[in-house]
């Protein structure tokens, strides 16, 4: 028995972020019902973008995020289907939603209109900024609620004459949250079970945005300056290209641990014990760590990746060749933890989709599934639930 089985969540939802909660809880045993208008959610046409299908036989961007769950069309706007969608939420165990506050408080299904009516409903809401303040009523993709307010775009980019901020990133501070608000879901119905009594779940990605910053953020109270040119960073710590064009980046914490193998490794054994170099403190001062990482960067570009990787795996350095996205979709390592799914759509394309990452004991591998179209569940819901 998965472990969420015979909890029903219903989900009104757009793009990215509370679709993808909804997901990994359909992962875990969950009856996910997607409520959506009959224009559909917009992330149903956002596939082109990238250059994927968007269409009722291949989405698979909008596949990512809906297989797995029941496809409910209702139009909010009028009374009958607004009923109908009460008669789903008294008989739900949570309710998953992106809309913005004004929306949702013009609909009456905001938290407080709702808290009395369903007192055993998890209320589960993900937010741009949250509940109060200035930024309160403004919409936020992850790119401006997260990246750019947060300080990732900006402070990322490559310090140096004719630098520009990183290209916005998109979906995976969506992702991180909708993960983050599922985990908190779960906790609210282990509670409900101690009390009784449903809960209020919220994330906002400004929020989260000052939590996965804060490691990167909390030494700028103390004069630490973002961003960072590439002669800044710490000798072991910023990538290097090899003699084959490809690029390797090792990180090292135990600065003087790992100095002299490290040394070995990459044939820099003339500057093992160079007081320049040979310990972290010397390298605070930036023309020290300037020149070693120069040297470094000749050796680097005298060994092929292929020879330098496993010599500094050995030592038991974490490094990576730097890898490309496309490389997610065929990487063994993905396929065979099941990070990656395979699917194959009714036009005969076979392709690979992410899959939610959480591993648990009582559930088997989850797989990709091609999500249902937009009130393909109508007739079963509607009789299922007496809509």
């Amino acid at each position: 028995m998965k472990p969420l089985e015979g909890i029903t969540v219903v989900e009104l939802s757009t793009y990215i972020a509370a679709p993808s909660c909804g997901r990994i809880l359909a992962t875990q045993g969950a009856r996910v019902i997607k409520v959506e208008s009959p224009a559909g959610d917009v992330e149903r046409k956002f596939g082109p973008t990238l250059f994927c299908p968007a269409n009722d036989e291949e989405n698979p961007i909008y596949d990512t995020l809906n297989g797995g769950k029941d496809h409910l069309m209702l139009d909010l706007k009028k009374p009958e289907d607004m009923e109908r969608f009460h008669k789903l939420l008294a008989k739900a165990d949570v309710f998953v939603t992106n809309n913005r506050l004004q929306a949702l408080k013009k609909m009456r299904l905001d938290y407080d209109s709702l808290k009395e009516r369903y007192p055993k409903l998890v209320y589960a809401i993900l937010l741009g900024y949250g509940e109060k303040g200035p930024k309160v009523n403004l919409p936020g993709f992850d790119a401006i609620a997260m990246f750019a307010t947060g300080g990732l775009i900006q402070d990322m980019m490559v310090d140096a004459p004719g630098s520009y901020p990183v290209y916005l990133p998109m979906g995976f501070g969506d992702l991180v949250c909708g993960t983050a608000l599922a985990g908190a879901i779960g906790t609210a119905l282990y509670g409900r079970t101690q009390s009784g009594k449903g809960d209020y779940v919220s994330i906002s990605l400004y929020g989260a945005a000052m939590w996965m910053f804060s490691v990167m953020s909390t030494g700028t109270q103390f004069g630490y300056k973002w961003p960072r040119g590439r002669y800044q960073g710490g000798p072991m710590g910023v990538p290097y290209k090899t003699k084959d064009g490809r690029w390797i980046l090792p990180v090292v914490n135990e600065y003087e641990r790992y100095w002299r193998p490290f040394c070995q490794a990459v044939g820099a054994e003339e500057i093992m014990d160079d007081p320049r170099y040979c310990t972290k403190q010397a390298t605070f001062d930036p023309k020290n760590r300037e020149d070693c990482i120069r040297y470094f960067e000749d050796c680097f570009s005298k060994l092929n990746a292929d020879e330098v990787l496993p010599k500094l795996e050995a030592i038991d350095i974490v490094v990576s060749e730097l890898a490309h996205f496309k490389d997610n979709h065929t990487s063994e390592q993905a396929l065979v933890n099941g990070f990656m799914s395979p699917i194959t759509y009714p036009n005969g394309d076979q392709i690979t989709l992410a899959m939610p990452p959480i591993k648990m004991g009582c559930v088997e591998q989850p797989h990709a599934e091609k999500a249902h179209k937009i009130g393909e569940d109508n007739e079963k819901l509607f009789k299922e639930f007496d809509l």
